[in-house]
Order: C-alpha cells, then structure tokens, then sequence
C-alpha cells in the first residue's frame, strides 16, 4: 500500500474550478477529493456551500469507466458551531470514506481575510485556538483536523511565538485529538505555500507527546498543478522527526503506510 494525496478539491467545492479528471491523468494512484461543506460562508456571501452528493456520485462513476484508480469519497468539514445540526444531518445523509474537519472562519471572516491582520497577533492567535478548543468538545465526528494553522496563515507567527502564546492550549488540543483519534494533517500548502513549515516541525514533537500516531499528507489543492505539492518535503521532515508511516482512510478506517 501506498500513501497518497487526502486533501483535494474539484469544482464540487465553492472556491475551486479543478475537474475530477484533471487528477486522475497525474497518478495511478488512489484519489480522494475533500470537497468544502461549509455553512454561513463568509467567502460565498454567508450562502451555505454545500457539495451535491448525488452529482457527485455520478462523476466518480464515470470516472470509474475511464481510469483505474480506486476513487474515494472526501468531505472537508467547516466547523460553525450554530450551524452543528445541519453538519452533522449533512454527514448521516451521505457516506464518506474521508471527513477532514477545519476551522476557517469566525462567522464574519474567512480567517485569510486581511481584516485578522490588524488585530493583536497574540490574542489572535489565543482565540482561534480556543475556538478550535470549543469546537472539538462539540464536534469531533471526524477523521483528520485539517491545516491547524489556517487561523494563523495572515500573520507572521513564528515557532518562538507560537511557543509563548499557545503550547499550552496546543497540548490540549492535542491531547484531545488523541482522545478521539484525530489525525494530524501536514498541509503542504500552509507548509510551503504560507511559510509555516517552521510551525509544523515546532508541533509535530508536541502532538507526538501527547501519544499522537496518526498523521496525513494534503496539497490541499484547489487545481490540478498542486496535486501532492511539496510531498517529498512533507516525508523528509516527519523522518527527521522520528515518523516513518502516515494513514491513509477508506470507510473512514485507517490503514498504516510506510514512508
């Protein structure tokens, strides 16, 4: 078995033009989209973006007619706590192999919003963590917590800071994730798209502290040309820190991979 790309995006997301087959002409391996299922989106005029599963399904099926790669079924979750009881009858009404959870905006912004680059870089970054924090206690019917610095891709935080201004709350969070057996998510993009690779190899001795074991690897690519972007970095740095396999999911079971 071989690991392979587990955040993806195709024009069944909001904020993306990329096609399911644009993907499957770069690998023979298996594919997994994470399409958005994000309510009250700040980046969609507060409409609710919701990927229409049916339309979906029936892609994947044509799909499966012209390529041979085994083709798996993602969801990215954006966590919106007064919005929770359609998340979760969205999710009891359709099957996926693959749920990433992730905390992109406060109800107002989207967290990229050049607005969060005028507040107190400190508390910004206090907050968001205890809004991660809250939100895991409410929800954590998920597999992976996606890039968990989005909050913090706006601002220039580096790892002395981030040290100062949030272990505390990170070990916790953590923690938490071992308790529910969420993954931890090397999101290349933040990596080396935003520059926060130093912040992933600050955290990655924490999350294993705290007794984590389940990592993944996402371009989080919203077109083609960033399909497992940054992969051969993203392996190299879990080696240097003492990781040597990541999971991959499928009916939301995961399975070991060496790296």
């Amino acid at each position: 078995m071989t690991y392979y790309d587990q955040h993806l995006h195709t024009n069944f997301s909001f904020d993306s033009d990329a096609d399911l087959e644009q993907y499957l002409t770069q690998t023979t391996r298996p594919v997994v989209t994470t399409e958005h299922l994000e309510f009250h989106n700040p980046d969609a005029q507060f409409q609710d973006s919701q990927p229409d599963y049916a339309a979906y399904l029936a892609k994947m099926a044509r799909m499966k007619q012209r390529y041979p790669n085994q083709l798996l079924r993602g969801i990215e979750v954006g966590f919106y706590q007064p919005a929770l009881p359609q998340i979760k009858a969205y999710l009891a009404a359709n099957q996926y192999d693959l749920t990433l959870l992730s905390f992109h905006h406060d109800g107002q912004h989207d967290y990229q919003h050049a607005s969060f680059r005028t507040l107190d870089p400190k508390q910004h970054v206090q907050t968001y963590y205890q809004r991660m924090l809250d939100g895991l206690a409410q929800f954590h019917d998920a597999d992976v917590l996606a890039h968990f610095d989005y909050g913090l891709r706006v601002l220039d935080v580096n790892p002395e800071q981030l040290t100062d201004w949030a272990k505390p709350q990170l070990m916790q969070l953590f923690a938490h994730m071992v308790e529910w057996q969420l993954a931890f998510e090397l999101n290349t993009k933040s990596m080396y798209r935003w520059h926060n690779q130093a912040l992933y190899a600050t955290v990655i001795p924490w999350y294993l502290e705290a007794g984590g074991e389940l990592f993944t690897i996402g371009s989080d690519a919203h077109e083609a040309s960033k399909y497992a972007a940054h992969f051969d970095d993203a392996v190299a740095m879990l080696h240097e820190l003492g990781v040597d396999h990541i999971v991959t999911y499928q009916n939301h079971r995961p399975s070991a991979v060496s790296i």
